[in-house]
């Protein structure tokens, strides 16, 4: 049954903050049994045990709560691939794959055209159903192939130096293969925004490359 009607971005917070929760509380039973909890007789060593149980049961107890969450949506499949690009928690695909466009667009209030982020009046990525636009350039969902990640110069490094960005490869309106990049501190718009479009229109018109994280 259906009880959460909030926005999917919405959730998405949610769960964050959620994941934050648990990791402080995880990291409180670290402190407890470090600095208060010693090992003088045998019930502290029940405790050190039960600390230890609590903290591996962390990470499920998140993915536990977040299935239950998503499985209550509205659109719980967008969801569950939009936490799993993210790699927020253990990747889920239950939901269903067929939904109406206008609604889950109206219900979001998401927008279907972003700007270039110093022109306000110039359309850099524009959401058209079966069709997106890039630069002036229109690709098919159809043979859109697409991939969100982390982009450094210097991977190898200790702290690699980067960003996230989307990259692409697809045959445009003269059929001509092109491959690009979507940076996204070019255009004005949220992040997870702009990530969740590409899931909603991967499932109904594209190649459902969502379904590979």
């Amino acid at each position: 049954m259906e009880i959460f009607s909030l926005k999917i971005l919405t959730i998405v917070k949610l769960l964050y903050v959620l994941r934050v929760l648990i990791l402080l509380m995880i990291l409180g039973i670290f402190g407890l049994l470090i600095f208060v909890v010693k090992l003088n007789d045998s019930s502290d060593f029940v405790f050190w045990i039960l600390g230890i149980v609590a903290v591996f049961l962390g990470r499920n107890f998140f993915d536990y709560l977040k299935r239950i969450i998503i499985s209550r949506a509205k659109y719980p499949l967008p969801v569950n691939l939009l936490c799993n690009t993210l790699e927020l928690g253990k990747p889920y695909y239950f939901g269903k794959d067929k939904f109406d466009l206008d609604e889950i667009i109206n219900d979001n209030q998401l927008p279907l055209t972003f700007y270039y982020i110093n022109n306000f009046q110039h359309p850099i990525l524009q959401f058209n159903k079966d069709k997106i636009l890039f630069h002036s350039q229109e690709y098919h969902w159809k043979n859109f192939n697409w991939k969100y990640f982390f982009y450094s110069e210097n991977p190898n490094a200790y702290r690699p130096q980067g960003k996230y960005l989307i990259e692409f490869y697809a045959s445009n309106q003269n059929n001509i293969r092109i491959k690009n990049k979507i940076e996204f501190e070019k255009i004005k718009a949220d992040e997870n925004e702009v990530i969740l479009l590409f899931v909603i229109h991967d499932l109904l018109f594209g190649t459902k490359a969502s379904y590979y994280y």
